[in-house]
Formats: structure tokens, C-alpha cells, sequence
């Protein structure tokens, strides 16, 4: 009998975290009852905690300075937006708390301070799940974080018969009622695309026949996709790597 895991279909709440953070172009930092918006991802690197890298004069650093011992409590908070718009276009909250420890000088009018994460928290609509910091540290991001808002602007405006085409491997009682396809997210694993309906909208998930290594893989996967469909002959993909799942 196989031991063997099964095969990842999706990002892990740890991997979506890093991801999200990645693409961020703003952050959000509470501390000391201020509220603080910070423009750019901010984000240093992981390791013994979150560097994060702020401008010199900002109220956040001067606040962190005067604060004596281990630090001031603070939540940094990034939110995920879907690039392409849909309803309810915030895909994901990110919210982390921790300690925040006072600034190191950094470069060009900036300083770095590490924030120590005490809980880490990912909030997708219907749910909100808790990361282990020091797996969260331990993850890394999705390769496709950094350019999927360009894929998918791209492949909504640019490739709309994909899209169409990969709705073939979508059970079709699923589609029953649906006025809108849009693709949603895209990850190493692969795409989601957004249902919408006169009053209502669900998600499928399709998988690729492989998590892809690199961002240039991304179109070959596509159209491995849309291969399918040529085959189909009006049921939903029964291939491993092909299957749609509303969810």
C-alpha cells in the first residue's frame, strides 16, 4: 500500500500569507492607538521574525523608539484584492500580531525594525484560519505572486475564449444560471475562476497536471487546460490535474 501524500492542490494558509504579502503594494500598522497606512510592501525579509523597513519620520518609527523594554504590541494588516473586478473583490485579510521592537538605522532616510509575531491570522470571507508563526517564517511564496495581477488583467482582457473554454471542466450543473466567468487567482497550483450569477457568485478551483516551478510555465499550463476541453464532450474533466471543484 502507498504512503505517499496526496499531491497539494492549493496554496497552504502559510503559503497564501507570504504570497499575499509579496504582492502587496500597502500595509497597515496599528501601534499605540495609531493607525498607520505604509505605501510599498514595506517587507524586509522573514527569519527571526518580520523586518519590516519604514520611513525615518514616520509616527510608527518614533513611536516604536520611545517604547522601552520588548518592545510595543502592534498589527501590521495587508489585504488581497482581486485584480480584476469582480463582487466582493477582497479575496484575503492578512492581519499579524506581535511585538514591535524599536528602529535600526536602515538606507536612504528609512529604518528597519523586527516585528515578533505572536499570532498570525489569514481571513478568506467565510473563514479564518491561524498560522503557526514559525511556520509562516518557514513558508515561502508563491512564484506566481508577483505577476498574477498582470496574468490575469491579461488573460481577462486578452484571452477571453480561455476562459470560456476552461468552463467546460466545470460540472455543468454548476454553471446552470451564470452570467459572468472571470478568473479570480492563480497560483503554482493553479486557477480559480469566479461564477457569478444574477444574485450570488461561487468559486471553482482547476488544477493543473503539475505545480509549476516557474512563472514562465504558466501559459503551457493554461493551454494544458484548454486542451482538455477540445476533448471533452460536455461533462466535467475526469483527468487528474483537469478537475473543476466549485467551492
Amino acid at each position: 500500500m502507498s504512503t505517499d501524500a496526496p499531491r497539494a492542490t492549493e496554496p497552504s494558509p502559510a503559503e497564501r500569507i507570504r504570497s499575499v504579502i509579496a504582492a502587496a503594494a500597502s500595509m497597515t500598522v496599528i501601534a499605540n492607538g495609531d493607525r498607520e497606512d505604509l505605501h510599498g510592501s514595506g517587507l524586509v525579509g522573514f527569519g527571526d521574525g518580520i523586518r519590516l523597513r519604514v520611513p525615518a519620520d514616520s509616527r510608527l518609527a518614533g513611536d516604536a523608539a520611545c517604547t522601552p523594554g520588548g518592545g510595543a504590541p502592534a498589527l501590521i494588516e495587508w489585504t488581497d484584492v482581486a485584480p480584476v473586478a469582480v463582487r466582493g473583490r477582497i479575496r484575503a485579510r492578512v492581519r499579524i500580531a506581535g511585538r514591535l521592537h524599536p528602529p535600526q538605522p536602515g538606507p536612504e532616510g528609512t529604518v528597519t525594525m523586527l516585528l515578533e509575531p505572536r499570532q498570525v491570522a489569514l481571513a478568506t470571507g467565510r473563514e479564518t484560519t491561524l498560522v503557526d508563526p514559525a511556520g509562516l517564517c518557514a513558508a515561502e511564496p508563491d512564484p506566481v505572486a508577483p505577476f498574477e495581477a498582470a496574468l490575469l488583467i491579461h488573460l481577462d482582457e486578452d484571452h477571453r475564449d480561455q476562459v470560456a473554454a476552461m468552463t467546460r471542466l466545470i460540472h455543468p450543473q454548476d454553471l446552470l444560471g451564470v452570467v459572468r466567468v472571470v478568473p479570480l487567482a492563480l497560483d503554482r497550483y493553479g486557477i480559480v475562476l469566479r461564477l457569478e450569477y444574477p444574485r450570488a457568485q461561487r468559486d471553482a478551483r482547476l488544477v493543473f497536471a503539475e505545480p509549476l516551478t516557474d512563472v514562465d510555465q504558466v501559459g503551457a499550463l493554461i493551454h494544458t487546460l484548454v486542451a482538455h476541453t477540445a476533448r471533452q464532450d460536455g461533462g466535467p474533466a475526469e483527468r487528474p490535474g483537469a478537475r473543476g471543484r466549485a467551492c
